[in-house]
């Protein structure tokens, strides 16, 4: 499936967006935990934060099957399944979207952020169809990711709330590691600012907490009628 485009309500698109925010989490945690992220969900959390000037939700979010490590991780945090695996998952979830409302109050950030992301070039898996991985790609992947990093440190970390994130101490030493785990929070903040522009709010998933649970697996569902 190389696209989705008017395949989803307005409404399934918001759930989506939910979704990139959640997986920006769940890959924070497995990098922070295990040191390492699949490479299809990194790729695919990433990349909407460089789709600067776009006509459609479906331009930012291009395949969203990409997306069902999100989607899965909302059924389970709106069902309460895995609870304690998920708790901080959840927090720093929460917490992407507590820095958007942080940086919807400074238009200098904003305007900072746009203008540099438009610099940066989007995001290439570095694993062929054989599983093997290309060195140069790596390299490129590297130090795209150490640009986000940085980028994410010169704006998003001077506003007056940090996520602090929780794991091995080697893993979040490792550059690499904190570069991809920067990049994510980022990400996931992108995410979170779509998620607003189309409709979300923090208390509505509180009331709306079913609807978002079985419309992420009707979203499921209808991804495997797309393929």
């Amino acid at each position: 499936m190389n696209s989705t485009v008017d395949k989803f309500s307005r409404w399934e698109y918001q759930n989506v967006a939910l979704a990139a925010v959640a997986q920006c989490a769940a890959l924070v945690n497995t990098l922070a935990v295990d040191g390492k992220a699949p490479q299809t969900e990194l790729v695919a959390s990433i990349n909407p934060l460089l789709v600067v000037n776009s006509s459609s939700v479906a331009e930012i979010y291009p395949k969203v099957a990409d997306f069902e490590l999100g989607l899965r991780t909302i059924q389970e945090i709106f069902s309460n399944e895995r609870s304690r695996e998920n708790t901080e998952i959840v927090r720093y979830t929460l917490g992407m979207l507590l820095l958007r409302n942080k940086l919807a109050s400074s238009k200098r950030l904003q305007n900072e952020l746009r203008q540099r992301l438009q610099l940066i070039n989007p995001i290439e898996s570095i694993e062929s169809p054989n599983g093997e991985i290309n060195a140069a790609q790596l390299t490129e992947q590297d130090r795209i990711f150490e640009q986000l990093a940085q980028l994410y440190q010169d704006t998003i970390s001077t506003l007056s709330y940090r996520i602090q994130v929780q794991g091995k101490i080697e893993n979040l030493k490792n550059e690499n590691v904190a570069n991809r785990i920067r990049a994510l929070l980022l990400g996931g903040i992108r995410s979170a600012v779509l998620w607003y522009q189309l409709g979300g709010r923090r208390w509505r998933l509180v009331f709306y907490r079913k609807r978002v649970q079985e419309t992420a697996g009707n979203i499921r569902r209808k991804l495997l009628t797309l393929i």
